[in-house]
């Protein structure tokens, strides 16, 4: 219950998770769906995600220039590899892709900017926040969500009441932690040794 509650509680991440579920199953159209909805809570790899199915038409016809506009806003926060996604496409389009760009990505605006979107997430929060009084959570469940690359994020049921999880600010600062330094999977195996006796 404590998973459900969570993810109820940040539809960002609910919708996210389930997009990529239903993206990994090959369910494109699905996915979409779910993206969609996570983008309207500001969650930036929802909107990403929405730029390269647009980019390679899965679920839909190519759509380069829609591509393109998901993916500025997707860029939003400056998050590194957003950045070099909108910058990859924009050097790809034509001249007319381009302009078509500018056309298409206006009407997302008041409804999937980070000034639009940030005010819908708040209001989810506070919400939650204000209905958790009393209840009892698993602190054993945890919630694993896509993160930064191929990695997933998880968010253990000990940390359900951790303030930044619960106070729009917080939690906005979380997000962006996670995105603008995303761990690595680089490992330091450091100097080779030589054990004695082996060769």
């Amino acid at each position: 219950m404590s998973t459900a509650s969570f993810l109820n509680a940040h539809p960002d991440l609910k919708y996210r998770r389930e997009g990529w579920l239903a993206f990994e199953a090959g369910d494109y159209a699905t996915a979409i769906g779910h993206f969609t909805k996570a983008a309207r809570f500001g969650d930036k790899m929802s909107q990403a995600m929405l730029a390269e199915m647009a980019w390679q038409g899965q679920g839909q016809p190519v759509d380069r220039p829609l591509g393109y506009a998901w993916a500025d806003l997707a860029a939003e926060r400056g998050y590194r590899q957003f950045v070099a996604l909108r910058e990859r496409y924009w050097a790809q389009l034509t001249p007319q892709e381009r302009e078509r760009a500018i056309q298409v990505g206006q009407p997302l605006l008041p409804v999937y900017s980070q000034e639009v979107t940030q005010v819908a997430m708040k209001k989810e929060l506070l919400k939650a926040r204000r209905s958790m009084t009393g209840r009892r959570f698993n602190r054993g469940a945890n919630v694993v969500v896509p993160g930064p690359g191929p990695l997933w994020t998880t968010i253990r049921g000990h940390d359900f009441y951790a303030e930044k999880f619960w106070n729009p600010q917080r939690y906005q600062e979380w997000t962006d932690q996670v995105w603008k330094d995303p761990p690595r999977e680089n490992v330091d195996v450091g100097e080779p040794t030589t054990i004695p006796g082996r060769q």
